[in-house]
């Protein structure tokens, strides 16, 4: 082995122990670190503006607070907005509920009718039923009510402390989107000087990707809700504009806003009207929305910087999924483009070596 090989797996090795070290610290100190992480997030979305405004000549620390204070009052002047709408539509879907409960309850009886189901006949044997099967659980409930009770305490403690997080992410946002650039060029400093240039502009083909993907998904999200709520006002649903944001910002991860859409759409069609043709105007109204996304929205804003097929979509979400839960789902999509970029680099580098040309030129003779 040459000491430029013995060179390259110690830097390899050292660099391995440095990610599993801090993989380990982020998941010791969890509640610390998933704020931090969600204000890196943000300074790095909003990166771009505070650059920009610091090329016409503005502070990077004043434009650093300028954009964020602005992305606030935008988030509170929507949800300013938006608020007293939602609520008059839960109210009034509150005053209208019994009425499809007792429509769902007669499909259901049809249902049973149909499938020939064995469920009590009348609500006399269905409250004893109830009852009976209180008293065998009745244990294991007042266990969990002791369980309650006695997390009481420690669970205010936590929602207090949810709120100091919330309350200190902007802050620490604004010190990382202050010394944003620095940080990146202090990092780029500790790349060793012979392997830079390489290194440096892998990363950025990543960034390439990674801001083309979160920064699309949020843009395509946004007009998939108001798409969405405008076709259920139309159509004229129950709660189309919490169930059309609902459906539209579940988007960022990809289908399944679409699929809660089509489920909560015509669960809220059929309740109201009482027929499939209001489900199926759901349906029609979904599709086409999903068509105008994936035909016009999703090149037009992405474009093909992620480079991944639809089944390949499917599959890393439902691996994300399996793996690690809704925060899986979040980051399978980014995290598959990124692997993309690198097994490209690898394939490369094992083409330009002495193991693939090698092989080629025994084929020659």
């Amino acid at each position: 082995m040459t000491p430029t090989t013995s060179k390259t797996f110690v830097r390899i090795g050292a660099g391995l122990i440095f990610l599993m070290l801090l993989f380990w610290l982020i998941s010791a100190l969890e509640s610390v670190s998933t704020m931090i992480l969600v204000s890196f997030f943000m300074a790095y979305i909003l990166n771009p503006l505070v650059t920009g405004l610091e090329n016409r000549g503005i502070g990077r620390s004043a434009a650093s607070l300028f954009v964020l204070l602005l992305v606030l009052a935008i988030v509170l002047g929507l949800v300013l907005l938006i608020a007293p709408a939602i609520f008059a539509e839960l109210a009034q879907f509150s005053r209208r509920a019994p009425r499809y409960f007792a429509r769902l309850q007669d499909l259901a009886d049809s249902l049973v009718k149909v499938l020939q189901l064995d469920v009590p006949q009348d609500w006399n044997e269905f409250i004893l039923l109830i009852f009976d099967r209180i008293k065998q659980s009745l244990p294991k409930i007042t266990y969990t009510a002791g369980t309650l009770l006695s997390s009481l305490f420690s669970s205010t403690i936590s929602a207090l402390s949810v709120l100091l997080k919330v309350a200190l992410t902007p802050i620490i946002t604004y010190y990382v989107l202050e010394s944003f650039e620095n940080t990146i060029k202090g990092a780029v400093d500790l790349i060793p000087p012979y392997t830079r240039e390489p290194i440096v502009r892998k990363f950025q083909e990543i960034d390439a990707v990674i801001a083309a993907f979160v920064r699309g998904q949020l843009t395509i999200a946004i007009i998939m809700a108001g798409l969405y709520s405008l076709g259920f006002l139309i159509i004229g649903i129950d709660m189309p504009i919490v169930l059309g944001l609902f459906s539209g910002l579940l988007f960022v991860v990809p289908y399944l806003g679409t699929l809660v859409g089509i489920i909560g759409g015509s669960i809220m069609a059929f309740v109201k009207f009482g027929d499939f043709l209001h489900v199926a105007y759901v349906l029609l109204w979904i599709g086409a929305v999903q068509t105008f996304e994936s035909y016009f929205l999703t090149p037009k804003i992405v474009g093909k910087a992620i480079g991944l097929n639809p089944v390949v979509y499917i599959i890393v979400i439902i691996v994300g999924a399996n793996l690690f839960g809704f925060v899986g789902m979040l980051v399978a999509i980014p995290v598959a483009a990124v692997s993309r970029v690198l097994l490209i680099s690898a394939i490369d580098v094992y083409r330009n070596s002495y193991l693939y040309k090698e092989t080629e030129d025994k084929s020659e003779l």
